[in-house]
């Protein structure tokens, strides 16, 4: 049964494929199946000689379909694709014109929620979101997906059950970046510092969280100012995001934590 269906996902993308490597992957299937019965059932001198050829022809076939599938993406990795180079409405325009059985798995629903946020399309991630976790509940990306969600639209409490009940279910230790800002825009220093503290190695590859970390902390005591070059280097990412979330309350809370760093600058 597994070898079945590992057969149907190589070789599904046929159809697709172009001329030379169809024709070149029938020739290579007649010549095996050629080589079998000489292999076994042959005249003893070639039985030998047969097995190994049939053996090269095997790996000749594997490459082969790797070579034919090589540009047969399904819609959920163009979309994929599509999101982590910031183009979210492509991939949601991809993504809600997928077969059903496509736009019914849990990570496209998932990814479609996520695009549908970050256009501010609010109602139609939730929706998206919320069928996802309909079919696996504990789907941590999901989660994750519906708390950065609540998170946007100022629903600070119930974005901090959530993200914490991704963590739980295996998402990874960086978001735990949106957890402590969460809890910083409940107005819970205690909890916020806790979860900054246990992300800031993790969000050394983020440098742009790494900055409004250190001013979060700064401004609950807990730390120095960030430097006046991270927060030059990265302040524009934050101005933007405040600009897409700006009819939001998280918008707004942002917004004014850019033109503090923005008045610091001024000042230095």
């Amino acid at each position: 049964m597994m070898l079945r269906r590992a057969l149907r996902g190589l070789t599904r993308g046929i159809p697709e494929w172009d001329f030379a490597s169809k024709a070149a992957l029938g020739l290579g299937v007649a010549l095996l199946l050629l080589m079998l019965p000489l292999g076994f059932l042959g005249p003893e001198p070639i039985q030998l000689p047969a097995r190994i050829g049939a053996f090269g022809l095997l790996l000749t076939l594997q490459l082969l379909i790797l070579w034919g599938n090589r540009r047969v993406i399904s819609p959920y990795h163009q979309a994929q694709q599509h999101f982590i180079n910031g183009n979210y409405a492509r991939a949601r325009d991809i993504l809600e014109t997928a077969p059903e059985s496509g736009r019914t798995s849990v990570d496209a629903l998932a990814l479609l929620g996520n695009a549908y946020r970050h256009l501010g399309q609010f109602d139609q991630s939730r929706a998206a979101l919320e069928h996802a976790l309909g079919l696996k509940p504990d789907y941590h990306f999901a989660l994750y997906g519906l708390g950065k969600l609540c998170l946007v639209v100022g629903d600070y409490e119930a974005a901090s059950r959530l993200i914490a009940k991704a963590l739980r279910f295996g998402a990874p230790d960086v978001v735990q970046f949106d957890l402590g800002q969460a809890f910083y825009l409940l107005g819970d220093a205690e909890k916020s510092n806790h979860y900054f503290s246990n992300v800031r190695a993790a969000v050394a590859d983020e440098p742009s969280q790494a900055m409004l970390l250190d001013y979060y902390r700064h401004q609950m005591g807990a730390g120095k100012q960030p430097s006046s070059r991270a927060v030059r280097g990265h302040l524009q990412f934050w101005r933007q995001e405040a600009r897409k979330y700006r009819q939001t309350p998280y918008g707004a809370a942002l917004q004014k934590d850019v033109d503090a760093l923005s008045g610091w600058l001024w000042d230095t």
